[in-house]
C-alpha cells in the first residue's frame, strides 16, 4: 500500500501544479471569461473547477503510465536505491516537458485562441522560427518563467514514503499483486475520465459547466496528446450531390469574358485588426492607410478566416481556409492538388512572385508559394543585408517594402505579387532611428502599427510615379487580429477575427463603402472577377460582387459562420444561433444558414478527403 501511497502523492502534487497553471493562465487571458455573465456564480465556478480536475487527472494518468507500472509492479526492484532514482527520472522526464508546454500557453493562448495542439510541432519545426524568436518570448514573459521554475521545484521536492525494508515473499507478492490489479482499476478509469460510454476528448469540455469556458477547463497536455488521434476530415452525408450544388459549390465556371490583364498586389499585414485601423474606429494609428481608404473600395464587414500567419497566407492567395485543427500548409493535405492567384495567373502570362522578410523556412511560407506556383520568393536571404535585421523575425517592414518597390518596377509586366510585413509582431522592435517617431497608446502594438502603416506610406510614395501603377489592382488587408485589443466592443469570439479589407485600383471605378459580410478567401475570386478571367477555377470564397454575404472560421473544434441572419455556433451536431458578436442570446436558427454551413462542411471535408480542389 505504501507505493499505492506514494504514486497519490506525486499525483496530487501535479494535480496543484496544474491548478496553478489554471490560476495563471485565467488571469492572463481574464476577459474571455469575464465576458460571459454565466460565470459570475459559485455554482459555476465550482463546476468549472470539477471539471478541469477530471480532465487534468486523465490525462495526468497518461503521461504517467510508466510511473505507475514502475512503482507498482509486484517486484523486489522498488527497495533498491538504483531503482528509486530509476523512478524519479522517468518521472521528471515525463511530466518537465509537459509543464513546460501548459505553461507556454498562458501567453500563446492570446494568439490561437485554442490550446496548443500537435500542430505546435509543425511549427517549431518551420524553419528557425521556435529557436529564434525563443529567447526574446522568454524575456518578455519572464513571470512563467519564474511559475515554472517554481513548479519544477515542487516535483523535486516530492518525497515518497519509504517503504519497509523487507524482501516479497508469496503472501506480500499475492497482496500486492491485488493493489496492483484493483489499482489498475483505478488507473484506468480514472485515465478515461469516468465510467461513461466513451473515454474523456476535448469536445467534452464544458458538458458539466459550459462549453463557453471549455478552454479554461482543459490543459495543453490533454488538447496536446488527444489531438495525435486526428486524422482525415470527418465525412459528412447532409446532402446529395443535387442538393449540395444548389447550396454550396466551390466550383467557379468562367464567362468567357475578354480578360483585362492588369497588375495585382496583395498586401497582407501583420496583426492589422479593424479596430487599429483609424477609418473604421478613428484612432489616429492608421493614418496613410484612412487616406488611402477614402479612394477605394472598403469592406466594412470583413473577417479572417483564421488566427494565425500560418492560416492567412492559404486562405487570401488560394481561397483555401482552415477548417481543421491543423493548418493547412503543415497538413497532409497540403499535397492535393489547388489552384492559387499565382499558377491561375502564370498561366495567362503573369509573372509572380512573393515577398516575406523573414527566412525562407518560416512558417512553411517557402513550401507553400513554390507548390502554389509563385515563380520567384524573396526573403531575408534575398534581401542580404543584416544591418536592417529586427532580430527576431526578419527584415523591418519599412526597408523590405522599397525592396518590394524596387524589384516590382524591374518585374516584367503584367504581373502578380503578394507582401506580408512582419514588423507589428511580438516581441515589436522598432528600427532605433524610429524609437521616439510614434506615439505610445494603450497597448504595446500601437507603436507598431502606426510604423506599419508608415512604411506602406513610404512604398505607395515611392511606386505612385511609375507607368504600371495605374494599371494595379492592390489588395490590403491583415492576416489576422492582434491578441491584444483594446476596444471591447472586439473582445469576442467574432470580434477576434475582424479585419480590415480595401481594393484600391486607380483605373477602375471601385469605390466606396460595401457592407457585404465578406472574408479572406473571397479575396482570389473577387480579383479573377475583376480581372475578368477566362478559365474555370476552384475557390473556397466567392466574388464579393455576387455573394449573399457570409464568413466562416473555425477553432478548437467548432464552426463559426458569419451571416446577416444571424451568426451559428457549431460543434459536433449542436448548432446554436446568435444575433450579435456577443454571443449570450439565442435567436431562432435560421434553416438557409444551417444548411449553408453543412454544405460548406461537406464540401470541404470531401474535396479535401478526395483531392478534389482544381476544377478539372
Amino acid at each position: 500500500m505504501i507505493k499505492l501511497v506514494n504514486y497519490i502523492k506525486r499525483i496530487l502534487v501535479l494535480l496543484f501544479i496544474y491548478f496553478l497553471s489554471r490560476v495563471c493562465f485565467f488571469i492572463n487571458n481574464s476577459s474571455l471569461f469575464l465576458e460571459n455573465e454565466n460565470f459570475y456564480s459559485a455554482s459555476s465556478i465550482f463546476l468549472i473547477l470539477f471539471e478541469s480536475i477530471r480532465f487534468d487527472l486523465s490525462i495526468l494518468l497518461y503521461i504517467n503510465v510508466l510511473v505507475f507500472v514502475l512503482m507498482l509492479f509486484p517486484t523486489n526492484l522498488y527497495f533498491k536505491l538504483w531503482y528509486k532514482k530509476l523512478i524519479d527520472f522517468v518521472f521528471m522526464l515525463c511530466n518537465i516537458p509537459f509543464i513546460v508546454i501548459n505553461n507556454i500557453d498562458i501567453e500563446f493562448f492570446q494568439f490561437n485562441q485554442k490550446r496548443i495542439t500537435n500542430d505546435f510541432i509543425d511549427l517549431m519545426f518551420l524553419g528557425n522560427d521556435f529557436l529564434q524568436t525563443l529567447p526574446s518570448y522568454t524575456v518578455e514573459h519572464w513571470p512563467i518563467l519564474i511559475v515554472t521554475a517554481i513548479q519544477v521545484y515542487f516535483l523535486f521536492k516530492i518525497k515518497d514514503i519509504k517503504p519497509s525494508k523487507i524482501k516479497l515473499n508469496f503472501n506480500s507478492i499475492f497482496k500486492s499483486s491485488l493493489v496492483f490489479v484493483f489499482s489498475s482499476l483505478i488507473f484506468v478509469l480514472g485515465a478515461r475520465g469516468g465510467t461513461q460510454l466513451k473515454p474523456l476528448k476535448i469536445i467534452n469540455a464544458g458538458e458539466i459547466s459550459n462549453p463557453a469556458f471549455s478552454s479554461l477547463i482543459l490543459n495543453t497536455p490533454f488538447c496536446f496528446l488527444h489531438s495525435f488521434s486526428d486524422s482525415k476530415l470527418k465525412k459528412y452525408t447532409y446532402f446529395n450531390d443535387k442538393e449540395l450544388n444548389a447550396i454550396y459549390n466551390p466550383k467557379h465556371l468562367s464567362a468567357n469574358n475578354l480578360m483585362d490583364k492588369k497588375n495585382v498586389v496583395i498586401i497582407i499585414m501583420e496583426s492589422l485588426s479593424k479596430e487599429f485601423v483609424g477609418y473604421y474606429n478613428d484612432t489616429g494609428l492608421t493614418p496613410f492607410l484612412d487616406s488611402l481608404s477614402n479612394h477605394s473600395l472598403v469592406f466594412n464587414n470583413a473577417f479572417a478566416n483564421g488566427l494565425r500567419s500560418i492560416e492567412a497566407l492559404p486562405a487570401i492567395t488560394a481561397s483555401i481556409p482552415t477548417l481543421s485543427n491543423t493548418p493547412f500548409i503543415t497538413s497532409s493535405y497540403s499535397q492535393n492538388n489547388f489552384n492559387s492567384m499565382a499558377s491561375l495567373l502564370n498561366k495567362k502570362g503573369y509573372s509572380t512572385s512573393f515577398f516575406h522578410g523573414g527566412t525562407k523556412g518560416t512558417m512553411g511560407f517557402y513550401g507553400y508559394c513554390k507548390k502554389a506556383g509563385f515563380k520567384k520568393y524573396y526573403g531575408l536571404e534575398e534581401y542580404n543585408n543584416n544591418q536592417d535585421y529586427d532580430g527576431s523575425w526578419g527584415i523591418y517592414d519599412e526597408p523590405f517594402f522599397k525592396f518590394f518597390a524596387n524589384k516590382l518596377s524591374a518585374e516584367t509586366k503584367p504581373f502578380f505579387s503578394t507582401f506580408f510585413s512582419l514588423s507589428a509582431h511580438p516581441p515589436y522592435s522598432l528600427p532605433k532611428k524610429y524609437l521616439n517617431n510614434f506615439k505610445a497608446g494603450k497597448l504595446e502594438i500601437h507603436k507598431l502599427i502606426q510604423y506599419s502603416d508608415f512604411s506602406l506610406k513610404t512604398f505607395f510614395n515611392s511606386i505612385k510615379n511609375e507607368k504600371w501603377f495605374s494599371n494595379t489592382i492592390f489588395v490590403i488587408t491583415a492576416d489576422h487580429t492582434s491578441p491584444k485589443s483594446a476596444d471591447s466592443k472586439y473582445k469576442n469570439r467574432v470580434g477576434r477575427y475582424s479585419i480590415p479589407m480595401l481594393f484600391y485600383a486607380p483605373a477602375l471605378n471601385i469605390k466606396g463603402v460595401d457592407s457585404t459580410i465578406t472574408q479572406q478567401i473571397d479575396i482570389m475570386p473577387t480579383l479573377l472577377d475583376l480581372l475578368n478571367y477566362e478559365d474555370d477555377f476552384f475557390a473556397f470564397g466567392e466574388s464579393v460582387f455576387n455573394k449573399d454575404g457570409w464568413a466562416i472560421h473555425y477553432n478548437n473544434k467548432r464552426y463559426c459562420l458569419i451571416t446577416e441572419n444571424g451568426i451559428i455556433n457549431n460543434i459536433d451536431t449542436i448548432y446554436n444561433n446568435y444575433s450579435s458578436w456577443k454571443l449570450k442570446d439565442s435567436v431562432p436558427i435560421n434553416n438557409i444558414s444551417k444548411n449553408k454551413l453543412k454544405a460548406i462542411k461537406q464540401v470541404y471535408s470531401n474535396t479535401m478527403n478526395n483531392n478534389n480542389l482544381i476544377v478539372k
